[in-house]
């Protein structure tokens, strides 16, 4: 019977599993380093961001801004999952979709590099267990904590890259500006992977292309939530999970790094996808 083996990193650092059988490899994944963060936005922020357009009830989801520990190390994909690993998913498998969005033909142009949308969050779990079974290994959807921390990625500003964005930095509807930006480019549509510069911890469109499901239960504030980086599955709205990240179609105040949306689980479309997280113990 084949065993895990040790995943491969490539010069840059960059982990990717073995299949059980040889015939493949998982998702690229960058070492996340433990630590601590403030998850929320402070005053400010909300400020610059009402001055952008946001509403109040959105921006008291991101409320009491608090200290969590990251304790856990884990690994998280590079960049969302792509066209081209959800196919070779949904050939192992047989999966059919449910959905309205076609997958494979979401209406812009698409290549294997880009990342797959019209996937619900039930979808990504089926995903992740056929991943886990096909590597030996354990994958799962990021806790929302981890993924503001790997988002963050050490900074305190609205986005990675600063306290404004750029089209040249992410891919949203540049139509739109945030916080004297300029601006730019509204492609309308996802791009590759890798086409935009990655954060400081080396991972890939955080910001802006798809919303990323992530695992925890929608709640409306951050009262009673967990301090150690796990997911918030226990009371809420059990009929919704939370996402982040922002997308294509959207503008840039919804990119910031502490922003919160929410989605049915059960929901599909074009502008949402995921990306993975491999536990290390």
């Amino acid at each position: 019977m084949p065993t895990p083996a040790s995943p491969v990193a490539d010069l840059g650092g960059v982990l990717r599993d073995r299949f059980l059988d040889g015939e493949g490899r998982g998702p690229e994944l960058v070492l996340l380093p433990t630590g601590r963060f403030q998850m929320g936005s402070p005053d400010h922020e909300r400020r610059i961001a009402m001055e952008a357009g946001s509403q109040k009830g959105w921006l008291a989801r991101e409320l009491p801004q608090h200290w969590v520990g990251i304790e856990k190390p884990v690994a998280m994909g590079r960049h969302p999952v792509t066209v081209g690993e959800w196919r070779a998913f949904v050939r192992a498998t047989g999966w059919r979709q449910s959905g309205e969005v076609n997958w494979e033909a979401p209406g812009f142009p698409q290549t294997d590099a880009h990342p797959v949308v019209g996937v619900n969050w039930y979808d990504a779990q089926d995903y992740l267990r056929w991943l886990g079974e096909a590597t030996g290994r354990r994958y799962r959807l990021p806790s929302e904590a981890e993924w503001e921390y790997a988002c963050r990625a050490g900074t305190w500003t609205a986005f990675s890259f600063g306290d404004t964005i750029s089209t040249e930095q992410a891919n949203y509807d540049g139509s739109f500006t945030y916080n004297g930006g300029a601006r730019g480019e509204y492609r309308r549509g996802t791009t590759p992977a890798g086409m935009f510069p990655p954060n400081p911890w080396g991972l890939f469109d955080m910001h802006g292309n798809v919303w990323e499901w992530v695992q925890d239960v929608v709640h409306d504030n951050y009262e009673g939530a967990p301090l150690d980086g796990s997911a918030w599955e226990e009371g809420g709205d059990q009929a919704r999970r939370i996402l982040r990240g922002g997308s294509w179609l959207y503008n840039p105040r919804y990119l910031r790094s502490a922003l919160r949306n929410g989605f049915s689980s059960a929901l599909s479309n074009d502008i949402v996808g995921f990306r993975v997280v491999r536990e290390l113990l």
